[in-house]
């Protein structure tokens, strides 16, 4: 059962904005950045799209926390308007540049390491979770033979692989 909106008791300041922001936005972020001693990308993942629109929460990774931030938010502007984004496809209108971006479903084995609160909120409740890609220079996903390596260490592949 999805954790209430509503019943604010006993929680933190940080939970009950949490839960307010999800109630008045229809989403939350929360921005995460690799632990003392640890290198990696960040990352920024939604909790609340799934409640609110029926759409999958999405997870972004980039080197640079706002970046990751700031994607996320675009996509819940884009889907609160109506917008669905697919794991078929490329979509050009979340980047403020020419590149496109691509989206793929995160399977649910990395859950517990990448979306934390998202499971606090949701509690019992599954929820699906798209990672959403963006390419290097030449428009190449880390997926992609000859991806710039920097695009691609910053982005890790949390999704299935499909067999060649």
């Amino acid at each position: 059962m999805t954790r209430s909106l509503e019943d604010r008791t006993g929680l933190s300041t940080a939970d009950v904005k949490f839960l307010g922001d999800i109630q008045t936005y229809g989403w939350h972020v929360t921005g995460v950045f690799p632990s003392d001693n640890k290198t990696g990308p960040y990352w920024a993942f939604s909790i609340g799209l799934f409640h609110t629109f029926h759409h999958p929460e999405v997870i972004v990774f980039h080197p640079k926390l706002n970046s990751c931030i700031g994607l996320v938010n675009e996509i819940g502007q884009q889907v609160k308007s109506g917008i669905r984004y697919e794991i078929t496809g490329t979509y050009p209108d979340i980047l403020n540049d020419p590149y496109e971006c691509a989206f793929r479903s995160m399977e649910r084995c990395h859950y517990r390491d990448y979306l934390g609160s998202a499971l606090w909120f949701y509690e019992e409740d599954p929820f699906p979770t798209l990672q959403c890609f963006w390419p290097d220079k030449a428009r190449k996903f880390p997926w992609d033979d000859g991806c710039n390596s920097s695009v691609k260490d910053s982005q890790p592949l949390l999704f299935a692989p499909t067999v060649k």
